[in-house]
């Protein structure tokens, strides 16, 4: 053994024998970290499938080195695989002799020092030995992996026989691979983590076989004990005590009659010993201080309830000298160094000194400045970074350090290093007051000696130490001391109480006291041995420091110090970058964070603290407050659970945080401007911040962030894109970005423009990938503004444009020229052209949007006519560079065809968009043509062409991506260009946006120019001849599309659809379209093309072509082409064609019939087209595929939804459409196309009428199987379904009351609020509803009436939808009144209808309060004066009346004040009138009741009476509508029945009763007729329906109506026999005369008194 001797590994890969699940992720574990790894697999597809999983999935492994670097390579012959491999791992399948043959062949094949390790879970690698010789088995050891990445724990065991310098060099290599070893001490089968996983397993079955638990129990158990909340086993036991767990394993011995394995030994020696666990000051298992104390222990010596989080200072010194001064940063990492540095502040000038108040949340620190000027400043933020203040401004103090927190007085301490002295101050930065001062700094402040730097208080001592550091390495330092209080008469010059404890120290830094433990450390930066030190002294018993000792040495340039009383543990930083802990005798040293910032000051919060302190705010009623900790485990389980119920608790928690004011920040800055997590993680991060601007980033939004949040996240977004390799982060960054400057620019956020302009322009010389991400966001950015509705966003970018269109063109050339040179000679590097091209073209993008939004009239521009001219003279280049003989290498091809792209859309866009530019800019009419030319060309290999086809990707605007031959989307480009000048000579009223006198000069050249230079004669009749001959020709593509996606191809190419923007010959029937509307000569010749379709012998596919123009043509040949002898004589043979290509002219058939129907067919002829569609339809024709028959029964929509459609023509058909369509609906499975079934079905259904009724039940058997069929989220096929319903009982009337059994459960299910599809189907739903109750008479079905609760909620809705229900819920209180009325429904009715009087929408109100006025109405008419009673009352008790009163007092109010001080009514006329509506009615049903009301507010009935009756007399100038007025007459009069004290309180308005009664009976009179009443309703039949369509509902409604007093009591009868009877009352005609009538003009008396006479007609109020 002594001879055998470690393998070098320079130069030799490590070997993973077998390429499985496990061999696989082996070699990523090794490949990650830089070794050179062989797989071997005799099956070649396995080691391939290997090295694509490295190849995807090596991120998850967080290499440390450039995926470029990473060497993988696979075998299948064993021996070249190992031949120089230091270290083999078998993974073949789990068979010993299996195992042990490949041992005994690596004994042979490999070199004699490489270390041989299987990675058997289940077998001993002593067991493989036995085909080896000794000397092999010494080498030989298992290595079992858990299961990389997600556990990277790997167990290493002894052979037996393995040389024990193989674990410590194995254990070195597998941690600098991102594992963790674990060295197991003793062969153990099983080894260690599937010993404990086998005990858990047995233990867990036994539980689940015992019937004790369920499995679901048991995992939710176990995950809330071990996994959300839970310890390692050993801490464990520690928190619960060893003695305690002692006792709990007797018990089960005991009881389950277990053997006693030794375990209860084991645990007696450390009870013995006193080693109890936390709860212990010898501690247990762990030291004192590890692990975790239980709640409801005694305290302990040293109890840790949670490891500290660390803040470090960062000053900085890592950046570019110019930067040094601002980049300052405040960093939060763990105790023990695992969790990753987060940035909670940055951007500070030179932090040295940090101190937290845990209690009040908060950070102070100090920001040394430039430390030869005087520009110091102390800061304070909350523990997450955020509200960040200056507590003590810069030029107060000069070169700040170390800080210090009294927390007795609440006063902070911190020293001035040049400015010689000691500053004390409140938390809040008041009362600064100088301390010590041994210096002027205004006379210089070279003398070392006197410099501050470390500060620290003994509160309970009185006093406060500090340092005085003396020159660099130069052993003059000093720690000196002073009572806290200032001696009497005494200053900060003069006082005398100074001790100096300790001098020539070698330069002391930071000072930390430890009262509790009478000790004082510090750190020391000067010269070794004494220097760079960590030190401590202890206080003696008198009070007095004796000598200090050295804890620790060798730090690197050691500055902060902190002390972590509760775990034991000192903390320290170097300027060198790196945190030291140690325990409080300066051993078990550690070292983290290295060489990540150069820290100075260090301080601790506990982590409970800093959890719960985080964000200073918890969410309200959430259990879950927002932390770091907190966020970041919901972001994990939400982006990488594979647990759905996990995934969707953490993402309802993610959303209860977004009200919170710190939660958009923490996701940008803490999670995904973390590079250390995981891809997922930080994508859902800014994927939620993303949306949350759109929620929450305007200040009007409920919950609006903050400013001072907005401000931090502003700050740090450039670096989102700029700094982000990752091109989907970099992107959705950027979208972050845009939607900011959107909203913000350029007021709240002025300098973004100017910012990200500096950023473009400072990275155009630099670093591609830095250029490559400002362009991104400024590309997101111009879209963002360019597309803004605000004119502020579009003037704001056109103020920038001139100086974007500047730089984007620097880059632009120097890009493009630079790809160009590279690839034309060779010169440059092939990654900077690849990058060159892509920057190029995100500048051209930038490019072509600005120039068209970026300025009024882009053709004066001088730049843009320059850009312009590239523009095409490139595009010519460029087009050469995409053929067959391009000088392009064929992997660029596809980005040079994506320039050319490019180019087009710049062209199309200034067509469209400044289309008198667009004619003004140099040759674009040459251009045009050029573009036709390009058509035409393609035009000639149009047939042979693939075609563009939609795929289900999308763009990163959300929209359908299409690919396809480069050619071919140029081509449809120009037909595009093409259509943009049509519109712009024919359509100036859409495409000419400005009419000024200018504009209109500009519009009438531009129409001219394409008039008479484009669009000649000649030009014309060649677009038309290609585009009928060539570009409507059906392709092989075409076809084999059809065939092989019959569906997808169908919907695509439907007529009404969006294909003519994508594809060639959609697009070309648009051209001709347009072309023929505004060029009628081209029907000439067009029509001579059509007429040759009529030929027998002309081929199916031209004869496609041929009716695919005559359809375009339709309108334009209408008179001239005889459509009805053609359809007779032609299309009825051509639909029954027998050939294999018949079904490419069938579907042109549908869509030609579809085209011309509406505009000219006779009705002898429609049968004739009724009879095609049957036949299209039918499948049981072969050559009716799916494509024919779905065609036909789309386009049939177009035919039934035609004005002369006539259910009584269609009728003998109407059986097979339906039986054809349905059976249609069953055989497709797009729900695009299914909808289109259903559209047509509808359709037919409406047009059809009554007629339905023969047809009703096979309709409603169809759907609700439909409904059961399709998804819960496929609310589109739903709301089709609830639309055929409703379409089905408004045409079958009354005759669909047998349905409602049917539909009312679905109506129920498409209502549920805690549906996720209830937003989708509530209008379809509501307009159902709506039919449903049109259709009823009373008694409604008990399922019916029981859907109303569902309507009450939804009144709050949006108007349309809130006045949809408002109809529904008169409806029911029309068809229902007793279950409205009843108490389940009677007060939730009433609050719901209460709350539209609120909203903003006048319709909305008016519905509101006429079903309010309706309840009162109706209760009046079932339950008299005590069912309106019960109403008032719920109204009193809900508090409708007191608003209603308050409002109108309000409006009162207003009419009593004048001036800049008069109150504003908190209601408009129209609004009171709807008051006094309902007051009226309470007031006409029970007069008595409404006195009583009105003393209920405010007072006494007179004192409310008083302003009340003034208000609504001055109301009735207001109402429109006689019967409201009648209505309040009659209500107001029927206060005359009522004695005192409201009989005087009328009595004092009688000349306003006698005006209103005047008013009011004159208005009802029937041609003067004394006595008349014109609103008096006369007895109808309710056989005999008042007018046509007049529905159940409304004849309901009517028997109501004509109940209502104002339609049944006499006007001029009621007044008059109250106005007796209160004239008797108050003491006969004469005392009426002396008392009252005397008070009142004489005009209005007499206007009163003509009441009794006949008026002339011609004196009537009309």
């Amino acid at each position: 053994m002594a001879s055998w001797k470690l393998p070098s590994i320079t130069g030799r890969p490590v070997c993973v024998l077998g390429a499985g699940v496990l061999g696989r992720r082996i070699g990523a574990c090794w490949a990650s970290a830089g070794y050179r790894v062989h797989i071997r697999d005799p099956d070649a597809s396995q080691t391939a499938g290997a090295l694509e999983y490295i190849k995807h999935e090596l991120w998850r492994y967080k290499p440390t080195i450039s995926p470029e670097d990473i060497s993988v390579q696979a075998f299948q012959d064993l021996k070249l695989a190992v031949e120089d491999a230091w270290l083999i791992v078998e993974c073949v399948p789990e068979k010993l002799d299996l195992k042990t043959a490949v041992f005994a062949e690596l004994e042979k094949f490999a070199r004699p020092d490489a270390i041989l390790a299987s990675n058997s879970s289940s077998y001993k690698s002593r067991e493989m030995t036995t085909k080896v010789r000794p000397d092999t088995a010494q080498r030989m050891l298992n290595t079992h992996y858990i299961i990389p990445p997600k556990i990277r724990l790997v167990e290493l065991m002894t052979s037996g026989s393995t040389h024990e310098d193989i674990f410590p060099f194995l254990e070195g290599h597998f941690r600098a691979s991102g594992m963790l070893p674990l060295k197991v001490q003793r062969e153990s089968t099983g080894f260690v983590v599937n010993r404990v996983w086998a005990a858990v397993k047995r233990e867990c079955l036994m539980v689940l076989s015992e019937g004790v638990a369920s499995p679901a129990e048991l995992d939710m158990a176990w995950t809330e004990m071990f996994i959300q909340n839970g310890d390692p086993p050993c801490t464990m036991m520690d928190s619960v005590g060893l003695d305690t767990v002692s006792l709990i394993e007797r018990h089960y011995i005991e009881e389950r009659n277990l053997p006693d394995t030794g375990v209860i030994g084991f645990l007696q020696k450390y009870i013995d010993e006193g080693r109890l666990g936390a709860k212990s000051s010898k501690g247990g298992f762990y030291p004192p201080g590890h692990s975790t104390k239980t709640a409801g222990q005694e305290p302990a010596s040293y109890e840790n309830l949670r490891a500290s989080a660390l803040y470090i200072l960062d000053l900085g010194l890592a950046n570019e000298p110019s930067e040094v001064y601002k980049r300052g940063r405040i960093l939060v990492g763990s105790a023990d160094g695992k969790s990753p540095l987060r940035t909670v502040v940055d951007h500070q000038p030179m932090p040295d000194g940090i101190a937290l108040d845990p209690a009040a949340g908060k950070i102070f620190w100090t920001n040394m400045g430039v430390p030869n000027i005087n520009d110091g400043s102390i800061m304070s933020s909350n523990l997450d970074g955020s509200n960040i203040k200056v507590i003590i401004p810069s030029g107060c103090v000069h070169t700040p350090k170390q800080l210090a927190v009294d927390h007795q007085s609440h006063k902070l301490y911190f020293s001035d290093r040049e400015g010689m002295r000691v500053f004390r101050c409140n938390s809040d930065g008041s009362e600064l007051e100088t301390l010590i001062q041994i210096g002027d700094w205004k006379k210089g402040f070279k003398d070392q000696t006197l410099w501050c730097v470390g500060i620290a208080v003994a509160s309970r001592e009185g006093k406060f130490y500090w340092t005085q550091k003396g020159p660099s390495k130069g052993s003059q330092g000093k720690i000196l001391r002073a009572s806290i209080n200032m001696p009497p008469g005494a200053d900060a010059t003069t006082r005398k109480d100074i001790e100096c404890l300790y001098s020539n120290l070698p330069e002391p830094i930071d000072l930390e006291i430890d009262e509790e433990g009478r000790a004082m450390y510090w750190t020391d930066r000067g010269e070794l041995p004494m220097g760079n030190t960590l030190n401590r002294v202890s206080l003696d018993v008198a009070g007095e420091y004796g000598n200090h000792q050295i804890l620790a040495r060798n730090l690197h340039e050691a500055i902060g110090l902190a002390i972590d009383k509760t775990n034991r543990h000192i903390y320290a930083t170097g300027l060198g970058g790196a945190v030291y802990r140690f325990n409080m005798d300066g051993g078990d040293r550690k070292k983290f964070y290295e060489d990540e910032g150069a820290f100075a000051g260090i301080a601790l919060c506990d982590q409970t603290v800093v959890e719960l302190r985080l964000f200073a705010i918890e969410v309200p009623g959430e259990a879950n407050p927002l932390s770091l900790f907190e966020l970041g485990k919901a972001l994990e389980a939400a982006a990488t659970s594979t647990d759905n119920a996990q995934r969707q608790s953490a993402g309802q928690q993610l959303q209860a945080w977004e009200s919170h004011p710190e939660y958009y920040v923490a996701l940008q800055q803490t999670a995904f401007l973390d590079k250390s997590l995981r891809h997922e993680i930080r994508f859902l991060a800014i994927i939620l911040l993303k949306n949350g601007i759109d929620k929450y980033w305007r200040p009007t939004a409920r919950h609006a962030v903050k400013p001072p949040a907005k401000q931090l996240i502003r700050s740090r977004l450039l670096q989102g894109s700029v700094d982000e390799e990752e091109k989907s982060l970099s992107l959705h960054n950027a979208l972050v970005m845009a939607k900011i400057v959107r909203i913000d620019y350029p007021n709240e956020w002025p300098d973004a423009l100017p910012t990200i302009i500096n950023v473009t322009r400072s990275s155009q010389k630099g670093n591609s990938v830095h250029l490559s991400g400002a362009l991104l966001v400024l590309l997101r950015v111009v879209k963002e503004l360019g597309t803004a509705r605000l004119r502020k966003s579009q003037t704001a970018l056109q103020a920038v444009t001139p100086e974007l269109v500047q730089l984007l063109g620097e880059i632009y050339t120097e890009k493009t020229a630079y790809w160009q040179q590279y690839f034309t000679k060779g010169q440059g590097d092939e990654d900077d052209a690849d990058y060159a091209m892509q920057n190029s073209l995100t500048a051209l993008k930038i490019l072509r949007r600005l120039v068209t939004v970026g300025y009024e009239q882009p053709h004066l521009d001088g730049m843009v006519q320059g850009f312009w001219s590239v523009s095409q003279t490139q595009f010519d280049q460029f087009l050469t560079g995409v053929g067959h003989e391009s000088w392009i290498p064929v992997p660029f091809q596809d980005l040079v065809g994506k320039h050319l792209i490019q180019f087009t859309k710049l062209h199309i866009d200034m067509c469209h968009q400044h289309p008198a530019s667009f004619t003004a800019l140099p040759n674009s009419i040459p251009l045009a043509l050029a573009y036709w030319n390009l058509v035409k060309e393609f035009s000639d290999v149009f047939e042979k062409s693939g075609g563009i086809q939609e795929v289900s990707e999308k763009t990163r605007g959300g929209n359908p991506k299409h690919e396809g031959p480069l050619s071919e989307k140029l081509a449809l480009k120009g037909l595009l260009l093409l259509r943009g000048c049509v519109a712009i000579g024919y359509q100036p009223a859409q495409t000419f946006r400005y009419r000024s006198a200018e504009a209109k000069n500009m519009e009438k050249e531009a129409i001219n120019t394409i008039k008479t230079q484009l669009f000649t004669e000649d030009l014309l009749l060649d677009i038309v001849q290609v585009i009928i001959s060539k570009l409507f020709i059906f392709r092989k593509s075409d076809l084999e599309a059809w065939e092989e996606e019959p569906e997808t191809w169908e919907s695509q190419e439907r007529s009404e659809g969006q294909a003519y923007e994508w594809a060639v010959r959609p697009c070309a029937e648009r051209l001709l379209i347009d072309l023929l509307t505004h060029y009628k000569e081209l029907g000439k010749p067009l029509l001579m093309y059509c007429e040759l379709a009529t030929k027998v012998d002309m081929d199916i596919v031209t004869k496609e072509a041929a009716y695919c123009a005559l359809g375009c043509a339709a309108a334009i040949v209408q008179e001239s082409f005889d459509f009805d002898r053609f359809l007779n004589a032609t299309l009825v043979k051509d639909a029954q064609i027998q050939d294999p290509m018949a079904k490419l002219l069938r579907r042109r058939i549908s869509i030609l019939l579809s085209q011309w129907v509406p505009i000219k067919i006779p009705k002898t002829s429609r049968p004739v087209v009724y009879e095609i569609y049957r036949y299209l339809l039918k499948p049981d024709d072969i050559h009716n595929d799916e494509v024919v028959r779905i065609t036909a029964a789309r386009q049939f929509k177009w035919i039934a939804d035609e004005f002369e459609f006539d259910g009584e023509d269609f009728l003998p058909f109407a059986a097979d459409y339906f039986d054809l369509l349905v059976n249609l609906l069953n055989e497709v499975d797009s729900d695009e196309t299914k909808l289109a079934i259903l559209s047509t079905i509808r359709v037919i259904v409406g047009r059809m009428g009554p007629l339905m009724s023969q047809f009703g039940d096979a309709i409603m058997v169809v759907l609700p199987s439909l409904w059961e069929s399709v998804g819960s989220e496929e609310y589109m096929m739903k709301q089709a379904i609830l639309s055929i319903m409703a379409t089905l009982i408004t045409a079958l009337q009354a005759e669909s009351l047998r349905y409602q059994a049917t539909i009312i459960p679905l109506l129920r299910e498409a209502m549920n609020p805690d549906s996720p599809l209830h937003l989708h189907l509530i209008e379809e739903s509501v307009e159902l509803w709506k039919s449903i109750l049109s259709q009823c008479s009373p008694p409604l079905l008990p399922e019916l009436t029981q859907l109303v609760e569902l309507v009450l909620p939804l009144l709050e809705y949006d108007s349309y939808i809130a006045n949809q229900c408002l109809e529904i819920t008169k409806g029911y209180i029309v068809l229902a009144p007793a279950d409205m009325l009843s108490d389940a429904l009677r007060r939730p009715t009433l609050v719901a209808l209460t709350k539209t009087l609120d909203v903003n929408s006048r319709e909305q109100n008016k519905l509101g309060a006429d079903s309010l006025e309706l309840m009162i109405r109706i209760a009046e008419e079932m339950g008299g004066t005590q069912g309106v009673s019960v109403v008032v009352h719920d109204m009193l008790e809900i508090g409708l009346l007191r608003t209603l009163l308050e409002r109108l007092h309000s409006a009162w109010e207003a009419t009593q004040t004048t001036g800049p001080n008069r109150k504003p009514s908190k209601i408009n006329s129209l609004k009171e009138t709807d008051y006094f509506v309902l007051l009226a009615r309470i007031a006409l049903a029970d007069p008595a009741l409404f006195a009583t009301m009105l003393t209920g507010f405010g007072g006494s009935f007179e004192q409310v009476w008083t302003w009340l009756s003034t208000q609504w007399f001055a109301n009735f100038d207001c109402m429109a509508e006689i019967d409201k007025k009648k209505l309040s007459c009659l209500a107001l009069t029927r206060l005359c029945e009522l004695p005192s004290p409201v009989q005087e309180a009328v009595l004092v308005h009688l000349q306003d009763y006698l005006s209103m009664w005047t008013s009011v009976v004159s208005d009802l009179l029937i041609d003067g007729a004394v006595g008349s009443d014109s609103s008096i309703w006369e007895k109808r039949s309710y056989d005999v329906d008042l007018y046509e369509g007049e529905t159940p509902l409304e004849k309901q409604e009517y028997r109501h109506t004509e109940k209502d007093p104002v339609h049944t009591v006499n006007t001029y009868d009621f007044v008059r026999d109250r106005l007796e009877d209160l004239v008797r009352r108050t003491g006969g005609e004469q005392a009426f005369q002396t008392n009252w009538a005397v008070n009142v003009d004489k005009e209005v008396l007499t206007g009163f008194q003509k009441l009794s006479e006949p008026q002339p007609q011609d004196q009537m109020g009309n």
